[in-house]
């Protein structure tokens, strides 16, 4: 049995720059992982099988939500239209030898929350079956098919704190400066992705620049374009920005990815509890936790 994290993700910054004649955006972001996640349990089984449990696993169970990528096991379909199982069908498929797998998946992050939560699965999924395969695959073919499953899942892979470009393709390490608490935030309202893309109010502010001497709450401010687009789909956004800018001790905060979740950084844990406790009395989801920094 193997026991893995799949760590949220957050957006520390985000900028379009533009789209591709595939009608791909191209991004520059700098995006950081948390040691708050989902967890995936894997033991050897003579079958595959997939069980989701936690906070947010029933919203797996709501397509209008999750999406047809995301659908989870019922008596009927053994979970094959989830990113977890696609990513292990994918591994087959490209060469890595691994048995039967009973998969527990402990849904812990928001579902259509700008966490990464499904491509995170599926990072984590691919890092434990290359671990317990017998003829593991090489870092260039698991990459390849980790863009085979989406554009997040290739960065999630990778962990630690990278600088994205293109379509998140283009990876470049960055040595992140060091932070306290990290809060995370969610108004308890799904947002898709492509939905915030197609709405009039993304921007085109292009490449950030660079990063060199800046703090965390520096490079927060190099804004995330899709913010004005979230904001017009689900306002409580605006007033969950709007707890936290008012918590004492906080050093910045922004929307993370395509929303609607939100994440604030403090340099104490005691200031982030505090402001956690005000968004939970408002009706909202929050937790908090710290950033995945290099040893």
């Amino acid at each position: 049995m193997i026991s893995v994290l799949a760590p949220a993700k957050i957006n520390l910054f985000l900028r379009v720059c533009g789209k591709d004649d595939r009608g791909y955006h191209h991004l520059d972001s700098l995006i950081v992982f948390t040691k708050f996640g989902d967890r995936l349990t894997l033991e050897l089984a003579g079958d595959d099988a997939l069980s989701v449990k936690g906070e947010f696993s029933a919203a797996l169970d709501d397509s209008a939500i999750a999406g047809p990528g995301f659908n989870r096991q019922t008596p009927n379909n053994i979970g094959a239209d989830n990113l977890v199982m696609r990513a292990l069908n994918g591994y087959r498929q490209a060469g890595g030898v691994i048995g039967g797998l009973s998969i527990t998946l402990e849904k812990n992050i928001p579902v259509g929350a700008g966490l990464g939560g499904g491509s995170a699965d599926a990072a984590a999924l691919l890092r434990a079956v290359n671990t317990l395969s017998s003829a593991p695959l090489e870092a260039a073919a698991m990459f390849k098919l980790a863009a085979s499953l989406g554009a997040d899942v290739p960065v999630c892979l990778a962990g630690g704190c990278q600088r994205i470009a293109g379509i998140g393709e283009a990876m470049t390490p960055f040595t992140m400066p060091k932070t306290g608490a990290i809060l995370l935030a969610n108004p308890r309202i799904p947002l898709s992705t492509k939905d915030v893309f197609a709405h009039s109010g993304v921007r085109y502010s292009g490449v950030a620049g660079s990063l060199d001497g800046l703090d965390a709450a520096g490079i927060v401010a190099r804004g995330n374009d899709l913010t004005p687009a979230a904001l017009a789909l689900a306002p409580e956004i605006r007033f969950c920005l709007e707890i936290i800018n008012a918590t004492p001790g906080v050093k910045c905060a922004a929307m993370s990815g395509s929303g609607a979740s939100c994440f604030a950084l403090f340099d104490y844990p005691d200031d982030a509890s505090a402001a956690a406790i005000q968004l939970e009395t408002a009706g909202y989801w929050a937790i908090t936790s710290q950033i995945h920094h290099a040893d």
